[in-house]
């Protein structure tokens, strides 16, 4: 599996909130996961792993939140989250906020999860081009994230997986700096895992580097 939360930005304590994030939903994933599915299989695998996962995004999204009313320093902390989870031949996607994840398979660049942002509501609704929504000042303002309200929900996805699929994710500090057919032929071209990852971290930070860069890549196998 593979993990990340980007604290949000102008808020206090935000990198408090991806560390628990990162911290609570790792511990669950290795100690809770494998013997709660490892007797299923299939579509039956998928749902089970589904359950757990948002039972435990839940419960990350409830400790982050506790932590602010118990004590007024990290009232107004938050955190975006994407987590892949690898169940044999197909990835468990949960996302919430901004963060994005992206698929190359086979020359075909995808991103797999929607923006819970302010931007990509305008976008939907016909307010907004994708380009005034790239221009935007009003593109960092998310509507979901983890643990600013007592309740969260967060968006599921499985997708079926075939040898050599890239998935990148990556935290908005990349996809505000590069455009997706950028981010798509690093991700579709020849270096290995690591020096995609960079390569688009150095490309972000000369285009400009305007906010926290994190990239991550997985190949399937």
């Amino acid at each position: 599996f593979c993990i990340l939360a980007d604290g949000m930005g102008g808020r206090l304590y935000g990198e408090v909130a991806s560390d628990m994030a990162v911290e609570i939903l790792s511990a669950h994933l290795r100690s809770d996961l494998p013997p709660s599915y490892e007797r299923l299989v299939g579509a039956e695998r998928c749902s089970a792993a589904r359950n757990l996962l948002d039972e435990w995004i839940r419960d990350v999204n409830a400790q982050i939140w506790q932590k602010g009313r118990d004590d007024e320093r990290y009232r107004e902390m938050g955190t975006t989250l994407v987590v892949v989870v690898s169940l044999g031949k197909q990835a468990l996607l949960g996302h919430v906020g901004d963060s994005r994840c992206y698929m190359s398979r086979r020359g075909e660049f995808t991103q797999l999860t929607e923006d819970h942002s302010l931007v990509n509501s305008q976008v939907k609704e016909g307010r907004l081009t994708a380009e005034e929504a790239r221009e935007s000042a009003q593109k960092n303002i998310i509507t979901r994230a983890v643990g600013t309200s007592p309740t969260v929900k967060a968006d599921y996805r499985v997708v079926d997986l075939l040898p050599g699929d890239r998935l990148l994710v990556c935290s908005d500090g990349l996809s505000d700096m590069v455009v997706d057919e950028r981010l798509g032929r690093i991700l579709g071209g020849p270096l290995s895992a690591e020096q995609m990852t960079r390569t688009m971290i150095k490309e972000a930070n000369e285009n400009g580097g305007r906010d926290n860069i994190t990239a991550v890549v997985a190949v399937a196998h």
